[in-house]
């Protein structure tokens, strides 16, 4: 069974139940699974074939999700582009990919007109919205009154193209199979034990796994989801009260901001039964500020896209352990392995490998890194971590961020974690960079907390006190702000690039 296959068993038999609520609208299963099979329909009248690639360039709306769910209902492949990618951006997935077909918005006009011209990919162009171009056919124009049935082909073939994060260099293009996300997805509802009267609310934006896995996932339970459009403190706290939310999913730069508003009634958010946190490292300060402010449990996960989503999470209602990143999904298995390829034992940090039905089919167009990647049905994750006596796992960074000075390993995340405790910082991320004597040294960059200008003297012995000296930073610069992804991971890249360039 795929999507498109899901979505009209639930539409037949759940029929008028409330798939998504977005603004002042309600979906129901019946009126989506309509749209979804006639713009299926049309997008097949238009020349859409199996195996066609599809761009969808869209922000979260309503149209976004009809748009992904038509596309793999009629056999082809969706592939969800960052709608903050300027027309360079886009124009090189879309090559990559080899995607025929763009679905995008009026307001994104102006960077589609701005790709080149004869370039092959792509052919056909979707727009939502008036618009009187000449080349652009009108979004609401492809839905035809046609009877069709969901795609039945195999498990194994491709239904969606991600593009990875790009934290360490240029972002890869993942190939996600039906069977990839029907597993994840219905794994994650399944752990997460979601109940009939849940709601969710998820401002992650629907181009990436997470946001797209916890906006599908009525489809895999009984729960609802509210759609906003963008993570807005207002807009959000008004929804925790005016739909009653009961899970809250986000990434930590929201529960950054949440914790640190100004006084709040505390009625708003009395139906909440945890919130999730993904996408990036938690900072411990963080996550505890945030539990005090709301009453509620906040869980950790991790995943990644190359393993289609969650991989990891804190049990809701379960033993949770503050600072890990929790325990294997179901139909995953995980083992951290040494420099040798030497399973270590519970508290050794070594680098983490992941089987199961969730791991990649490969990358899109480069068969070295695949290899490179999965190695006997192996995810090599590229993240340091380690696991306790109990199986909970904890994350200590990226494989490639692991700095070694003296023939000392240093983990980065130690060193900042220590950084944000200092009263003065807002935030903190640590590089290695290159250095004659030591092979490397520990370079730290720095966000001040408002009103607050920490010297690199006062840092340095802020660090001394509670750090061995090789761990200490050398180096510091001083930031007005982090190169962030959408998910709020730190791009270190962007760090060392700066380094680079004084």
């Amino acid at each position: 069974m795929n999507l498109g296959q899901l979505l009209k068993q639930r539409a037949e038999t759940e029929t008028k139940r409330v798939f998504v609520y977005f603004e002042d609208r309600k979906i129901s299963f019946e009126e989506l699974h309509s749209k979804v099979r006639s713009l299926a329909a049309g997008l097949v009248r238009w020349g859409l074939k199996q195996g066609d690639k599809a761009g969808i360039y869209l922000p979260n709306c309503p149209e976004f999700i009809e748009s992904f769910l038509a596309v793999i209902y009629a056999g082809g492949v969706a592939m969800p582009i960052n709608p903050a990618w300027k027309a360079n951006e886009l124009g090189s997935a879309l090559e990559i990919a080899g995607a025929r077909f763009l679905i995008f918005s009026q307001s994104q006009a102006q960077e589609i007109e701005k790709l080149e011209h004869g370039n092959r990919f792509p052919e056909k162009f979707v727009v939502i919205g008036d618009d009187t171009h000449l080349e652009w056919t009108n979004y609401q124009g492809l839905f035809v009154n046609e009877e069709i049935q969901p795609y039945d082909g195999g498990d194994n073939q491709i239904a969606t193209l991600v593009h990875t994060s790009g934290t360490t260099g240029r972002p890869k293009t993942v190939m996600l199979s039906h069977k990839n996300i029907m597993s994840n997805f219905s794994a994650t509802a399944q752990f997460l034990k979601l109940r009939e009267n849940d709601m969710i609310l998820g401002v992650l934006p629907l181009y990436h796994v997470m946001g797209m896995a916890f906006t599908l996932a009525p489809l895999f339970s009984q729960a609802g989801v509210v759609l906003i459009s963008d993570f807005i403190p207002k807009e959000t706290m008004a929804a925790f009260m005016n739909y009653k939310i009961t899970i809250f999913v986000s990434a930590p730069f929201a529960y950054t901001i949440l914790g640190s508003l100004p006084g709040h009634p505390i009625a708003p958010v009395s139906s909440l039964r945890f919130a999730i946190s993904g996408g990036a490292p938690l900072r411990q300060e963080m996550l505890e500020r945030f539990e005090q402010r709301f009453h509620l449990e906040l869980l950790e996960g991790y995943g990644m896209s190359e393993a289609t989503c969650v991989i990891t999470m804190n049990p809701a209602g379960g033993a949770r352990k503050v600072g890990s990143v929790g325990i294997p999904l179901p139909g995953m298995k995980i083992k951290v392995m040494s420099e040798s390829n030497e399973e270590l034992k519970p508290g050794e940090i070594g680098e983490i490998w992941v089987q199961g039905d969730s791991v990649m089919t490969a990358y899109l167009g480069d068969p070295e890194a695949t290899k490179h990647a999965v190695k006997d049905g192996w995810l090599h994750t590229g993240d340091l971590g380690y696991f306790d006596n109990d199986g909970y796992f904890y994350i200590e960074g990226r494989k490639k961020d692991l700095i070694i000075r003296g023939g000392e390993n240093i983990y980065p995340r130690e060193v900042e974690e220590v950084l944000v405790r200092h009263p003065g910082v807002a935030e903190a991320a640590v590089i290695g960079i290159p250095d004659w004597v030591w092979g490397e040294e520990v370079m730290a960059f720095v966000v001040p907390r408002k009103d607050a200008s920490p010297s690199s003297e006062d840092l340095s012995d802020f660090c001394t006190k509670q750090l061995a000296d090789y761990k200490c930073p050398r180096i510091w610069k001083i930031i007005p702000d982090m190169p962030r992804s959408a998910t709020g991971e730190v791009l270190k890249q962007k760090l060392y690039d700066i380094y680079q360039t004084g």
